[in-house]
């Protein structure tokens, strides 16, 4: 029998490999072409060795990152000079990090072949793999679950109504075993394989259809999301505050007939807290509209002489009075802070032009009357273990603001949006999602936007964000699910070093080629 890796030459398998990373990124949006990500794995799996160990795997796996993640953050390359305060480092940032994620495929590839090592069926042991690493990839100060696959079905709500059991990451392992299996289908021309795909497939989306016939009416709050869409180079010039804020004051004006005004992440361009006349004016437009104020704005604080500054969210009510802030816990590595430089000591010296922030460490939660929400800042809307720690104190609805300003006309905003939408489904809650230049819009728990704005458009979004149950399996057990996932797929690992007698090949069949 002849194995596809091993009939061509090793850079054509090379080149496969690539080209089936870059259709990943294709498959996210603004494309929405998520159907295809049940095919594109399928090319990498024939071609890299996976199955068999013949060929180069590890290298193969690598390369298939690479074209996956160079694909999807090419756009960081060519972000506006303007935007970024080192614009050279523009390009070996956006090269650095694709290497850097490429080495989790490539712990993918390598967990794969110990794992079929132990007689364990490739596609499973491929599955489950990238399940593990794919988790992997979110933890730690430097975690990066940027562009997970599970992400390209968002726009198939039946598809993802599974993230509320196995949660993104569960998504995204039932996608690449849908793929794996098709891939068996290919290899051995067996209509059995056929059958099983096509039933794995079909569980999760009948569940789903299932799940959305049994939708009740909740609870809801009416928002006005304010996208003032201010330029960076507007926004933190001095000489412009005043009329920023006027910007904002007039916008808000206009919002009329809701529960709470949103203004976007940094909507206040200098610190509000420490500016009482400034901060009188917000509580009276608070009292004169008769409606509750979230807003972002950089605070900070000084203890012993020593200052820590924070990227917040200030909240508001109509009755007056600050009520509560947030202050953002998962910080932008190499934009808000440089990873580990609290423990060592020479990367305090590294200036690459970064906000010197320091995290937050409260799951703050907010009472609208009687409904509770929390605040995920930016990027923290990525992070399901983050917005899990605000469901399980308690918060009804999510409000996601950011700005998102700095990554232009590109791919960013779009796949930014996207990954937030999930949030909702994994723990059944409705999400505001509030942009300074877009995408603001509102998702129901079930995944289902029900309006958004364009790009780079000055807009007020108006709607009712729905109070979700946050009920959900993945909230009460989806941490443990992952982190036993990660824990079985090392020992299994482990234990391909140990047991005598395993290392056989597995030959699915004929293939072709």
């Amino acid at each position: 029998m002849r194995n596809v890796s091993c009939s061509y030459p090793a850079s054509l398998s090379a080149v496969v490999c690539a080209c089936s990373g870059l259709c990943v990124s294709f498959c996210l949006w603004p494309y929405r072409t998520g159907f295809l990500a049940f095919f594109v794995l399928i090319p990498f799996i024939i071609f890299s060795g996976l199955r068999d160990g013949r060929g180069r795997f590890l290298l193969n796996s690598f390369v298939f990152g690479m074209g996956y993640f160079m694909g999807s953050l090419y756009w960081i390359a060519l972000l506006e000079r303007e935007q970024i305060t080192v614009p050279w480092l523009r390009l070996p940032a956006a090269i650095v990090l694709c290497l850097y994620l490429s080495l989790f495929m490539l712990i993918t590839g390598f967990m794969t072949r110990r794992l079929i090592r132990l007689r364990i069926p490739y596609e499973v042991a491929f599955a489950v793999s990238w399940w593990a690493i794919e988790y992997l990839r979110s933890l730690g100060p430097l975690g990066f679950p940027w562009v997970s696959i599970g992400y390209s079905q968002t726009p198939y709500i039946p598809v993802i109504q599974q993230a509320s059991v196995i949660g993104l990451y569960g998504v995204s392992a039932w996608l690449v075993l849908v793929n794996g299996l098709l891939s068996r289908f290919i290899a051995s021309r067996r209509v059995a394989s056929l059958g099983v795909a096509i039933v794995v497939f079909a569980v999760p989306v009948i569940w789903g259809l299932t799940t959305l016939s049994q939708t009740e009416p909740e609870d809801t709050a009416r928002l006005s999301l304010i996208q003032p869409n201010i330029s960076g180079t507007v926004k933190w010039d001095q000489a412009f505050a005043e009329s920023t804020m006027y910007m904002l004051w007039e916008m808000s004006a206009d919002a009329r007939s809701s529960d709470m005004i949103v203004w976007p992440e940094t909507a206040v361009p200098f610190h509000l807290t420490h500016s009482p006349g400034s901060l009188d004016d917000v509580i009276t437009l608070a009292e004169d509209l008769e409606m509750s104020l979230l807003l972002g704005f950089p605070d900070y604080e000084e203890l012993d002489g020593q200052f820590r500054f924070f990227n917040s969210a200030l909240f508001v009510t109509p009755a007056g009075g600050r009520i509560a802030e947030y202050r953002k816990i998962h910080l932008v590595p190499f934009g808000e802070m440089i990873p580990f430089e609290d423990r060592i000591e020479i990367l305090r010296r590294i200036d690459l032009g970064e906000g010197d922030f320091s995290p937050g460490d409260e799951y703050t939660v907010f009472e609208l009357d009687t409904l509770k929400f929390a605040v995920a800042i930016c990027f923290e809307s990525i992070y399901p273990d983050l917005v899990r720690g605000f469901v399980r104190r308690g918060a009804g609805f999510i409000v996601n603001i950011t700005n998102d300003e700095w990554f232009g006309p590109s791919l960013g905003p779009y796949q930014h949006a996207q990954m937030a939408v999930m949030r909702a489904v994994e723990f059944r809650v409705g999400l505001a999602r509030c942009a300074n230049t877009g995408i603001s819009m509102f998702v129901d728990p079930y995944g289902r936007i029900t309006s958004q704005t364009e790009l780079f458009k000055r807009r007020i979004l108006t709607g009712d964000v729905v109070v979700g149950s946050g009920e959900t399996l993945y909230l009460k057990a989806g941490k443990y699910l992952e982190t036993g996932v990660l824990i079985i797929v090392l020992a299994l690992a482990l234990v391909s070093y140990v047991l005598p007698g395993v290392g056989a090949r597995e030959v699915p069949g004929p293939t072709p080629g």
